[in-house]
């Protein structure tokens, strides 16, 4: 059983609020698009089950041309959802910093889990990662899957697949189309990492 986990590609700058998500909804730029059509290549001779892709478009026109290719249509989970970073979502970091200061300290340091403000924290996001997973091993077992999300909610998943506390999402960096890969280790109950946000 292999999941390969991909960030979606660049996204357009803009306002794209979506109400219905709460936050900016962007699409795949003209470069994203572009680096989109190459993953077709990559994932022709992959024995590929399903495709889950989260609520936000740009991840679903991600995964569109692999999807064409594979003949398989992407399924739409919100536990894949970006970290909700709540009332700081469309403020720069100084902006930030002013408004709340104290949460701003925490997002710094990353020492500790902290919430942003009317969003998530890192524990929470962890609690989606974990349900996900738990839910997809039993229902695709031994299967091959296709994960297409976000650079916060990747990181928060590096976090639960090596036992890391959740604030330790920090040290990790995902580029656009970065992939990830893991296998499922059966016998122990334990994932493996073969890569880790290998970019084309």
């Amino acid at each position: 059983m292999t999941w390969y986990v991909l960030r979606h590609a660049e996204k357009e700058q803009g306002d794209f609020h979506n109400p219905q998500l709460k936050h900016q909804d962007q699409p795949l730029s003209a470069r994203g698009k572009q680096d989109a059509q190459k993953l077709a290549s990559l994932f022709a001779d992959k024995p590929i089950a399903a495709i889950y892709v989260s609520a936000y478009q740009r991840t679903w026109q991600t995964a569109a041309n692999v999807a064409e290719h594979l003949q398989l249509t992407p399924m739409v989970d919100s536990r894949l959802n970006e970290i909700d970073n709540g009332l700081v979502d469309e403020m720069t970091e100084r902006e930030f910093e002013q408004a709340y200061p104290e949460v701003w300290k925490a997002y710094v340091a990353r020492t500790a889990d902290f919430r942003f403000p009317g969003g998530e924290n890192g524990t929470e996001v962890q609690a989606r990662v974990k349900d996900f997973f738990d839910e997809k091993l039993l229902q695709h077992k031994d299967a091959d899957l296709l994960i297409v999300s976000h650079d916060g909610w990747i990181r928060q998943m590096m976090c639960h697949v090596l036992g890391l506390p959740v604030y330790r999402r920090g040290d990790f960096r995902v580029n656009f189309c970065g992939l990830t890969e893991l296998q499922y280790q059966e016998k122990i109950g334990r994932w493996r990492l073969i890569r880790f946000n290998q970019s084309w």
